[in-house]
């Protein structure tokens, strides 16, 4: 159930964890000016939503909990309640038809083992229709959104979503990219014999440098800084992301049928992030 135009979306279950989802959702439906839509899925329920008033049954609590919660943060939002009948992951995924993003907590949405978070997760950022967050902790508070990137239309979007939730939350951008020194020359590679470290560098901050075009311009509040890391890429996330207050990524990976798979480094820093994680699905999905 939501109604016209976006949202932000929730899922929730009866833990204390899910709150955290629900206080990172309520800042950021706020800052947007965006209703919030709570969800909790369950199969075995009947389908329920606030349209009657205060939904029954131990369910219907667990979901009636998280909208006092987020009305009491933020008195002017408008926030909407479900019951869905559905496992988590395709409730959520419908959800995320009407949403400009979804969020998830870090243990899941039943609370009874972290495979379900692994479900979950990586289900919707195969198949979410917005960026999707993952409330892995509370990051440093004052820190910056950290972006990587490596040139590619997935870490555009990426990109673009960082500038703009660094606008909203008035915090400085940290844009990482990492590289490692190519291997022996092969037969037939594109790159000539001496393509070395200094030149890698220098592609290196050229990207960063095309990644950021026009972006000053568009948020001329949003202080940014480059980062350029010998090394991998998720390391150097997972580093970059100890003094930050959120990681955003590209749903990078292969985009075969039936479903796309997200790249090595995204599906890592979805269960080992330190920090809170929004994964930017690729621009045509």
């Amino acid at each position: 159930m939501t109604g016209p135009g976006p949202v932000v979306v929730v899922g929730v279950d009866d833990s204390d964890n899910s709150l955290v989802a629900v206080d990172a959702a309520a800042t950021e439906a706020a800052l947007r000016h965006l209703p919030l839509h709570i969800v909790h899925a369950d199969p075995f329920e009947s389908a329920a939503d606030t349209t009657g008033g205060p939904l029954p049954g131990e369910p219907g609590r667990c979901v009636n909990r998280a909208m006092e919660r987020a009305q009491a943060a933020h008195p002017d939002l408008e926030v909407i309640g479900e019951v869905a009948r559905q496992f988590p992951q395709p409730a959520l995924v419908k959800a995320s038809s009407d949403a400009e993003l979804v969020v998830i907590g870090d243990r899941g949405l039943k609370a009874v083992a972290r495979a379900l978070l692994d479900t979950v997760a990586g289900g919707l950022v195969r198949q979410a229709s917005c960026p999707v967050l993952v409330t892995r902790g509370l990051g440093v508070p004052d820190g910056p959104i950290v972006v990587g990137v490596d040139g590619s239309p997935n870490s555009q979007a990426a990109v673009g979503f960082a500038f703009a939730e660094a606008d909203l939350h008035s915090r400085p951008l940290m844009i990482v990219h990492a590289w490692s020194r190519p291997g022996p020359h092969q037969p037939g590679s594109p790159l000539p014999r001496d393509f070395d470290a200094t030149s890698i560098q220098a592609g290196a901050e050229r990207l960063l440098s095309e990644a950021t075009a026009g972006r000053p311009e568009e948020y001329p509040d949003v202080g940014f800084s480059h980062r350029v890391v010998h090394g991998h890429a998720r390391q150097a996330l997972i580093a970059a992301g100890t003094e930050a207050s959120l990681v955003v990524v590209g749903a990078h990976g292969r985009r075969l049928p039936p479903l796309p798979e997200p790249g090595s480094v995204t599906r890592h820093l979805v269960y080992h992030a330190p920090c809170p994680l929004v994964v930017v699905p690729a621009p045509d999905r």
